[in-house]
């Protein structure tokens, strides 16, 4: 019997279902079958507390076969992953408002007893893992494709650093920073500072969806800067993403508003350019900063 588990934050009530669509499938239950429980729906309304990690949903089946993951901050990015995967809650902008969203799809398996584990690590790093079946442990013989998807309290704000296990890294393109420059200044003097980029970054596509993992770090400025953050963003046309919002690291002092970016894909994703600048302020005497950023593919993309 084929039954998938779909846990929504909230008190659950166990029960066993057999549904179309994303939900599950229905079949007649017999003492041979095997499966995986399945809890009801539902949506939970209380915001996550102080740093925690608060499960939106997961489940053993999703419609995505390929590994994915994506890090959310805004409600229409979040709309175009329901498209995707259309058995997810609903999140409005004012849940966007303090709250970030961290999606990880495994992709197929061939058997039951693979999850998605989503953690915090020593280092502070949202650490995402596949977690297999024990050797010789009995399994449902069925197809799988596990996810998990949770809020991140603050995460709207803040940097979210990724510790990815190697079913997500293998999926992923790397771009070599080829030629990056960027300009920051502000606050009561008005200094403006000039420096060069360097360093890589990674893009892991589904659909409409790109997710861009950034390690970026300045050269010849004045004091270290960074970027080292993580975010997804919606494709306006098949070469093109649009990044609505993300943390600007230590690339821009504080405060500031944040980044946002325009990621074009060139010579069949071969070479990408990123337009970057920070968000529309209204923060008196803050700083802010833009550049550009020319990536090329430091290793092919593995087949799907």
């Amino acid at each position: 019997m084929l039954v998938w588990k779909i846990i929504f934050v909230g008190m659950l009530s166990p029960f066993l279902l057999g549904g179309g669509g994303a939900a599950g499938c229905h079949s007649k239950q017999n003492n041979n079958s095997q499966s995986e429980p399945r809890s009801k729906p539902v949506i939970e309304k209380q915001q996550p507390g102080s740093g925690e990690l608060k499960v939106v949903a997961e489940g053993f089946h999703s419609s995505l076969n390929a590994p994915f993951m994506a890090v959310i901050r805004d409600a229409e990015t979040y709309a175009a992953l329901t498209k995707l995967e259309t058995n997810l809650p609903k999140l409005d902008a004012s849940f966007f408002g303090s709250n970030a969203v961290v999606a990880a799809f495994l992709g197929q398996r061939n058997t039951g007893g693979y999850a998605v584990e989503i953690t915090r690590n020593t280092k502070g790093q949202i650490q995402v893992t596949e977690k297999k079946p024990g050797k010789g442990m009995m399994v449902p013989q069925m197809i799988t494709s596990p996810f998990k998807i949770v809020a991140v309290e603050g995460g709207a704000s803040s940097a979210i650093t990724l510790s990815l296990d190697d079913a997500w890294r293998r999926q992923m393109q790397t771009y070599r920073v080829a030629n990056g420059n960027f300009s920051a200044g502000g606050g009561f003097s008005g200094r403006e500072e000039k420096f060069g980029l360097e360093g890589e970054l990674s893009v892991l596509r589904a659909g409409r969806l790109a997710t861009l993992v950034f390690d970026i770090r300045s050269s010849n400025s004045l004091k270290k800067r960074s970027l080292i953050e993580s975010a997804t963003g919606v494709a306006k046309s098949d070469s093109q993403v649009t990044l609505e919002r993300f943390n600007a690291g230590t690339l821009v002092d504080q405060p500031n508003p944040g980044l946002q970016a325009k990621v074009t894909f060139v010579d069949k994703q071969k070479k990408l350019s990123i337009e970057i600048g920070s968000r529309p302020s209204m923060i008196a005497d803050g700083y802010s900063g833009g550049g550009r950023i020319e990536g090329e593919a430091s290793s092919p993309k593995p087949a799907p």
